[in-house]
């Protein structure tokens, strides 16, 4: 790491791949890739934040699980499927969300968001007819 003075007050820090975060940046960074499923102590909530992007139909199919009311019982129902079973047959939810992050880095769980609508492509569309109609 280099540290660079800009000015008496400011400091750049030049590095290879640290990243700073705050617990609530931790999420994030998680499905960025930026911190290791492995390391996670509490792996259900980026889960939780990954399902607010994921499309439910897309969860179902992958796993093949049934309709679920919420994250605890799908996790549960997917712990199952893939044999993720603690003594006495109890689901281990905690590592269930961890498949499921690797699942969603892998690309089997996809999301995307659909680029803004802008003014200017409508006048883009407008100027197309325009020009379409004088032919």
């Amino acid at each position: 790491m280099q540290e660079i003075m800009l000015d008496k007050n400011i400091v750049l820090l030049d590095s290879p791949g640290i990243i700073l975060s705050t617990q609530e940046q931790s999420d994030g960074l998680v499905l960025r890739q930026a911190i290791k499923v492995e390391e996670l102590i509490d792996p259900i909530k980026p889960v939780t934040s990954l399902l607010t992007k994921v499309q439910r139909e897309d969860v179902i199919n992958l796993y093949g699980i049934e309709e679920y009311l919420n994250i605890t019982q799908m996790l549960g129902l997917i712990a199952r499927k893939k044999g993720f079973l603690m003594a006495g047959g109890i689901a281990n939810i905690d590592e269930a969300a961890k498949s499921v992050l690797r699942d969603f880095m892998n690309g089997k769980l996809s999301y995307f968001s659909p680029p803004p609508q802008s003014a200017l492509l409508d006048e883009d569309e407008n100027q197309d007819q325009e020009m379409e109609d004088e032919f």
